[in-house]
């Protein structure tokens, strides 16, 4: 096993490294029926069963919004938006049979989704899936036609995807070597990593069967699990500068099992979700550095864990509870330097299959030149004071004069509340205040609200916190 050199400085912590607490939307499902729960900052308690999905499928937040993948047998991205968990933007199709895996969305106006089966790689406009092209993926197929591309990780202008290359005339076990594919975001177009060889080739991992992966900087972290029960996989680091592998990191061996999932919390530390010779599933402190691993985390239930999930200083894990311990089942907070067990298990209704967290990722400079060049109608600025316990001020600036402006305040499951302005503004900066009250006049409840700001075709939303 090769030791690797983590340099600290590459790593970017997520936007909420704060001591704050994000809010949480989950998918959940008992694998015949599926449903959604949220989990609001500080909240001891989730609103379940909130709308029925699929019983396969995982979720994406990106600008305010959830991408629910529905997988196998449904073939589509369920929208919803955070001002209404319980009714959907808009669905799409993204082709019969096609099982989608992940999406990446790149600008407002495209992503690129993963489809297990299939041999390309679809690009489409997130706000209506109208198609905008695809990528042909074939030549990374085994012999039976299909190189199983499931994960997408974005580093800079390229996107990596895990490639398993899994046999299905032979067990599903993964053929002779794995892949992560190189995407070029300006032209759509692979990235030949390897010039000198024939074809087009995608960078190939030490170990077989990808199953999670996390940017490091300029390096990803890649969870493999080789064949289930060899021992073989680990989590492995791929050199993106170099577009090569640098070997695993941290082995099978070490973690003691089959790694099923895995998340970082910094430049060398992460967690992996292992599963032992009798399918029990534990949870593993790791460091990349050292290739060390530690015990297990406590009060972990040993039946299937399918997610974990960073919330600043956080660790979040889906225990889905076991045969022994249903009661167990729910979601599970960590601090997520030492690995302490923090409280839960919060129920979320069905048992948790994939977290979302709900917090504003760092945004790559493409990206943001995109969304700078265009026309801005206004700029919703901070409320203040926030929190607040008698009223709150909302300033926001209109560019043009006449501008027809909507400013309401929402609960948080996207309830309208109070309507504070509807109707042109003169042009310049203007501040509303709300003094916590609903349309009626009542006093609303202690607690996170969403403002949001609406003018022409764009919109805003920030959130504050009544403390009484």
């Amino acid at each position: 096993m090769y030791r690797i050199a983590i340099v600290a400085a590459a790593f970017l912590l997520p936007a909420n490294s704060s001591l704050a607490q994000s809010d949480l939307f989950v998918i959940t499902t008992d694998f015949s029926t599926g449903s959604t729960a949220f989990l609001a900052a500080n909240a001891a308690e989730a609103e379940v069963n909130l709308l029925g999905i699929h019983s396969d499928a995982v979720g994406h937040y990106h600008d305010g919004r959830v991408y629910i993948v529905n997988r196998l047998g449904q073939d589509n991205i369920l929208v919803l938006d955070a001002l209404d968990w319980r009714t959907p933007l808009t669905q799409f199709s993204v082709g019969n049979g096609a099982n989608p895996h992940d999406i990446e969305i790149v600008a407002p106006d495209k992503a690129y989704i993963t489809r297990y089966e299939t041999a390309s790689l679809l690009i489409v406009n997130p706000q209506d899936g109208a198609k905008l092209g695809e990528i042909d993926l074939s030549a990374f197929a085994d012999a039976d036609g299909l190189p199983e591309v499931s994960q997408i990780v974005r580093v800079g202008d390229r996107l990596y995807l895990s490639c398993q290359r899994l046999d299905r005339n032979s067990g599903w076990g993964p053929t002779d070597v794995s892949y992560l594919i190189v995407v070029d975001l300006a032209t759509d177009s692979l990235v030949d990593v390897d010039p000198d060889a024939a074809g087009v080739q995608g960078i190939a991992l030490s170990a077989a069967n990808p199953n999670s992966m996390a940017a490091i900087g300029e390096q990803i972290a890649v969870g493999v699990v080789a064949h289930f029960g060899d021992r073989a996989g680990g989590v492995e680091l791929v050199d993106t500068a170099t577009n090569r592998s640098l070997g695993l990191a941290v082995s099978e061996e070490d973690l003691g099992g089959d790694i099923t999932s895995m998340v970082l919390v910094g430049p060398n530390r992460g967690y992996a979700v292992v599963a032992d010779e009798n399918f029990a599933n534990s949870v593993r402190p790791f460091e990349l550095s050292s290739g060390a691993v530690e015990a297990p985390l406590d009060h972990i239930s040993g039946g299937f864990i399918p997610n974990l999930a960073i919330d600043g200083d956080r660790l979040i894990v889906a225990d889905r509870g076991s045969f022994a311990d249903p009661a167990a089942a729910g979601l599970k907070f960590y601090d997520a330097a030492s690995g302490a067990f923090l409280h839960g298990p919060v129920d979320t209704g069905l048992p948790p299959q994939h977290i979302v967290v709900l917090s504003a990722a760092t945004v790559p400079t493409a990206v943001a030149e995109a969304a700078d060049s265009l026309p801005q109608e206004f700029a919703l600025e901070a409320a203040y004071p926030n929190p607040f316990n008698a009223a709150v001020q909302i300033p926001f600036v209109v560019w043009s004069a006449n501008t027809r402006v909507g400013l309401t305040v929402h609960d948080i499951l996207g309830r309208t509340v109070r309507t504070l302005a509807a109707g042109p503004l003169a042009a310049g900066r203007h501040v509303f205040h709300w003094d916590g009250r609903n349309a009626a006049g009542e006093p609303v409840g202690n607690g996170a609200y969403l403002v949001q700001l609406r003018a022409g075709g764009q919109r805003a939303v920030g959130k504050v916190m009544l403390i009484k």
